[in-house]
């Protein structure tokens, strides 16, 4: 066995600056080891200056002639996790790309051609320009940890994968597999590299080194085979005949995604198709221009600055978390569709809930739903059955309290009414220790009406998830006046142990999100009163880049559930929020949406339709003629949206851009590729969203009228994210 010992080649500190180098090239058995670990850097990434240092390794290895080489990451649970994506939107002229990219590619292309067998050892995360770096070798080798990601997740970004991503690995794995990589940044764990053939072996972390030798062992790789199934997948692709097959069906995919908002998905599909004509430098190119022309983009721009705004906000939330206090037992009340969920990802995270409802049947129903979700991990290879059984384990339901004596955390998830709330209140204050955090998933009623239950308010938040609870981001935790910043904080902890993107926000009615949906959807049911087909309204939001238009949104929450959240918040915005008489109408005909088989669509057949019941329902009878603009129906409802939005930031709700930018974009599919509400809003000018609704005011009404703030704003020349 190989000695682990590493005599240095190099130093640890860059002569040209004196600083910590960005790793270290050691040298143990004649085979040379290239650790990438970047001090200024959680973790590594491709940036001008780890280029730079990569090349002088390179020279050093040159010289040094060595037998083989490993490169390796000295951060635990990380390779190399992309981009220096700071650097790159900081430059401000495309021939700065440009020139990094070329430097970038000069750099893999002198890897490729190293006469001695080359390595990647990878542990954790290995994205974008990491995974790009580790196809320049000749082998890779993955540790088979929970860390382990492959992929190239540019398109996430707006962009394409720009060091040879779209080159290298459809000529590595074939074309059909690596367009499904390129196309949905997906990353894919260890064994699955392995499938792909992305990687040549995968190791347990503690024998990556040693596997690492063994590949170096069996010699630089001459043109090693594909497997046959995907030569002949790769042949189709490159037939004149069968290339509509497979990039034809690529963008009829892409497009039904993404409805053409994103140029990047599109990109890579030609690129791809026109590179793997070429020879590999001239694709490089060629996929080289491409990316310099998507990152000026606003998408990217976009794409990018949601990225930041992310990290802003889990920064913030991790910072506050470090406050939190120990809980080691969660109970759940409600075993529905949100009960149910929320036990689901926290057994799915490792901790034990108690859930409970009120009987053996509801019980029943809750386990079904959780098992249901689990089910579909396994499925995707996401979990094995093994690893679904012991999760399911960790889910205790019960319709006793005894089982919850010990629950020191508790989320509340039980239908939406005050009375009801403040029973179960006193009734887990009764039962739970003194310290029990109790956290309420209410989506609109004020978080201190419901404490004004409890004997210790201090330890009483607001803790509102989404639906459905495994796949939405976002979480909403509400502070109360009197909440403390204990309680605070272990529940921003336990948000964050779930893998949610926490916003923390103060306390009203309909707090923040639910606040400002409420206006979206109901300004829709007004255009469809004034004479607008159902069709055309969902159609119109949808082509402006919503995942689901307003009254297909309101069928999948339910008439009956939206119009209660709307008379809990009614008191307290009074007109503005009024819906028109069509919604009570529906209502009162039973037209509560999917789960009753019609609303505004009609789902009794194989697929849903507009239901022309409606418009008789409103008087009509026909559907009614489309008088007014696509563009009318877009702005009303996103303008009415914005200025609800406003009017928290009035009332002290909420006050970070950022925060609200994610929340509306995590929260409910506000269009990722507009950057935000008020990333759109600064790009409108705000002096023109309040000129568009002073217009809108004076045709349909008061509730119109645009904020004060927004007024403000524009008078000053003032912008969300500009001051």
């Amino acid at each position: 066995m190989p000695t682990t010992a590493e005599p240095p080649v190099g130093t640890e500190t860059e002569p040209s600056t004196g600083q910590r180098a960005p790793g270290r090239l050691t040298l143990a058995d004649g085979i040379a080891w290239l650790v990438l670990d970047d001090p200024a850097k959680k973790v590594n990434t491709l940036s001008s200056r780890i280029i730079g240092w990569f090349e002088e390794q390179l020279a050093r290895v040159e010289r040094e002639a060595p037998r083989g080489l490993v490169i390796l990451s000295g951060k635990a649970g990380s390779f190399v996790a992309g981009a220096d994506i700071e650097e790159l939107e900081a430059m401000e002229d495309t021939s700065e790309v440009l020139a990094l990219l070329r430097r970038g590619h000069a750099l893999t292309a002198r890897l490729a051609a190293l006469p001695l067998p080359t390595v990647a050892a990878i542990d954790g995360a290995c994205l974008g320009g990491g995974l790009e770096l580790a196809l320049a070798c000749d082998f890779r080798v993955a540790a088979e940890t929970d860390a382990t990601r492959l992929g190239l997740p540019e398109v996430q970004l707006g962009l394409i994968p720009g060091l040879g991503g779209t080159q290298r690995l459809p000529r590595l794995i074939g074309v059909p597999d690596a367009l499904d990589l390129i196309l949905t940044g997906k990353r894919v764990p260890a064994k699955k590299a392995l499938r792909l053939g992305i990687v040549d072996a995968v190791c347990h972390p503690v024998d990556l080194r040693q596997a690492a030798v063994r590949l170096v062992e069996g010699g630089k790789k001459a043109g090693r085979k594909k497997p046959l199934a995907k030569r002949a997948a790769d042949l189709a692709a490159r037939l004149p005949f069968a290339q509509k097959l497979v990039y034809g069906k690529a963008r009829e995919t892409v497009m039904k995604k993404t409805g053409g908002h994103y140029p990047a998905p599109l990109t890579a599909i030609e690129i791809v198709h026109d590179g793997m004509e070429l020879p590999l430098d001239r694709a490089l190119e060629l996929e080289s221009g491409a990316f310099v022309r998507l990152v000026t983009s606003d998408v990217a721009k976009s794409l990018m600055g949601i990225f930041f705004m992310k990290n802003d906000v889990d920064a913030r939330a991790k910072a506050l978390a470090g406050k939190a206090r120990a809980v080691e037992r969660i109970g759940v009340l409600g075993a529905g569709l949100m009960g149910s969920g929320i036990a689901q990802v926290l057994a799915q995270k490792g901790r034990q809930v108690v859930m409970k409802d009120r009987d053996d049947a509801a019980l029943a129903r809750g386990m079904k739903s959780a098992s249901k979700v689990f089910d579909g991990r396994v499925k995707r290879r996401r979990m094995t059955p093994v690893e679904k059984r012991t999760a399911m384990a960790r889910i205790h339901g019960t319709a006793d309290d005894e089982p919850l004596e010990r629950a020191d955390f508790v989320i509340e998830a039980v239908f939406e009414d005050l009375e009801v709330k403040h029973q179960v209140v006193r009734e887990m204050e009764a039962v739970c220790p003194e310290r029990m955090i109790f956290a309420s998933n209410t989506s609109t009623i004020p978080i201190a009406e419901l404490a004004k239950a409890s004997g210790r308010p201090e330890q009483v938040v607001g803790m509102h998830f989404f639906s459905p609870v495994h796949k939405m981001p976002l979480l909403e935790i509400i502070r109360q006046p009197k909440t403390s910043e204990e309680t605070l904080a272990t529940t921003v902890k336990i948000g964050l142990e779930m893998g949610k993107t926490v916003i923390v926000v103060d306390d009203g009615p309909g707090f923040f999100t639910s606040r400002v949906l409420g206006p979206f959807v109901n300004e829709a049911a007004w255009i469809l009163s004034q004479g607008v087909s159902i069709r055309r309204i969902d159609q119109a939001m949808r082509r402006w880049g919503w995942p689901v238009g307003p009254l297909e949104l309101l069928d999948e929450v339910g008439l009956d559930i939206a119009h209660h959240a709307g008379q809990v918040m009614a008191p307290y915005f009074g007109e503005r929020i009024a819906a028109p008489p069509a919604f009570q109408k529906m209502i009162d005909a039973g037209r509560l949406g999917r789960k009753a088989g019609k609303g505004f669509y009609d789902y009794s057949g194989e697929k849903k339709e507009p239901d022309g019941a409606v418009y008789e329902l409103l008087g009509w009878e026909e559907a009614p003629a489309d008088s007014i603009s696509d563009e009318e129906i877009t702005e009303r409802c996103w303008l009415q949206m914005l200025n609800e939005t406003a009017r928290s930031i009035e009332d002290g709700v909420i006050q970070n851009p950022t925060d609200i930018d994610i929340g509306v974009i995590f929260g409910f599919g506000f269009p990722p590729f507009r950057g935000g509400i008020l990333k759109q809003a600064d790009r409108m000018g705000l002096a023109a969203v309040v000129e568009a609704l002073d217009g809108y005011a004076k045709r349909y009404g008061k509730r119109l009228e645009p904020a004060g703030l927004l007024r403000e704003m524009a008078a000053a020349g003032k912008g969300f994210h500009s001051k």
